[in-house]
């Protein structure tokens, strides 16, 4: 059992958990937690490191079996040290850290949503539960964006993002122009009485629903590639949705 806080692999664990720069430079991310972790049986994901507890080894010791048996190393840690490396209140006990994917096949057709400078974690999360429910084809992100990887982000997202084909950006706009190349149909969504209201809209089957930045919208960049403005018509004092629930109306609209 590992019991000290300043083990080497601990520490690298903890590092993962909080810097989305140290997970893209290895190419690894964390899954924690008995729900994401069994995701990895059932998504064939290259995993690297378990570590677990007593208490998850008594609560579902068959599923610590079945991890233990595709994972590289395979550790018992004491509750304080697996406290260091979690990124929970109430930990279960149980933590992995996978490779990323190197290949991602990405449906040519279909209805993707698209996040620009999107920041919070729980919101892409959400977004993600979302376009899987509702038969989305991926999720486009920009360089910008909170990373897909966080484990805030896999939290939220109840294992979609590792089901969904996330399609990262290094130009987020250059990527919008290659779809439209394709024929696909691009609508940013933006807080703005001149805009379109969705529910008015007629969506094809080849389209791009954009969402920007939670505090300062779409860049002016990204409306000029869009070929429809839209906006999601609200009563009362309400002035704006956050991301996370203006994707989920827009993701109903463009499937409705």
């Amino acid at each position: 059992m590992i019991t000290s806080k300043d083990n080497a692999r601990i520490k690298r664990v903890a590092a993962l958990c909080s810097s989305a720069k140290k997970r893209r430079e290895e190419g690894v991310f964390l899954l924690e937690g008995t729900r994401l972790c069994a995701e990895a049986l059932r998504e064939d994901i290259e995993v690297l490191d378990m570590f677990y507890t007593s208490g998850a080894i008594k609560s579902d010791a068959q599923l610590i079996k079945k991890l233990g048996e595709i994972s590289v190393f395979s550790d018992e840690v004491s509750d304080t040290v697996f406290a260091k490396m979690s990124d929970t209140c109430s930990p279960q006990g149980v933590l992995l850290t996978a490779r990323f994917k190197s290949k991602i096949k990405v449906p040519e057709e279909g209805r993707f949503i698209a996040f620009e400078r999107v920041q919070d974690p729980s919101n892409l999360g959400a977004a993600s539960r979302t376009a899987e429910a509702l038969g989305f084809s991926g999720i486009i992100l920009s360089n910008a964006s909170t990373d897909p990887y966080s484990p805030k982000s896999l939290r939220a997202s109840m294992g979609a993002l590792l089901r969904l084909p996330i399609i990262n950006t290094v130009d987020f706009c250059a990527t919008l122009a290659e779809y439209k190349a394709r024929g696909f149909m691009v609508s940013g969504t933006v807080v703005d009485s001149d805009a379109t209201p969705i529910n008015s809209v007629s969506f094809g089957e080849n389209e791009i629903a954009v969402i920007g930045n939670e505090a300062s919208g779409m860049t002016e960049n990204a409306k000029a590639l869009c070929d429809r403005l839209v906006t999601i018509p609200m009563a009362g004092r309400a002035e704006s949705l956050n991301a996370g629930a203006a994707a989920a109306i827009v993701m109903w609209e463009m499937c409705r």
